[in-house]
């Protein structure tokens, strides 16, 4: 399956999106086929190799307010 690595410029939320795996704020969003996952950037690193390999499509957030 080829994915997309998008890098948006637009932030998830941070109330509202959090890590499904440890509820830190989540950086990035892995679309799938039937739903979504949010992962902080440490989860997603450590799950990476199986993500690739189901996502429709892999976004990496960055805080606007940063910029």
């Amino acid at each position: 399956m080829t994915i997309a690595l998008d890098t948006i410029t637009t932030a998830l939320n941070p109330v509202v999106d959090r890590c499904d795996r440890c509820g830190a704020r989540a950086w990035v969003r892995v679309v799938l086929e039937d739903g979504q996952l949010t992962f902080c950037d440490h989860h997603e690193r450590r799950h990476r190799a199986a993500l690739e390999r189901v996502a429709v499509r892999i976004e990496h957030h960055v805080d606007v307010r940063d910029s």
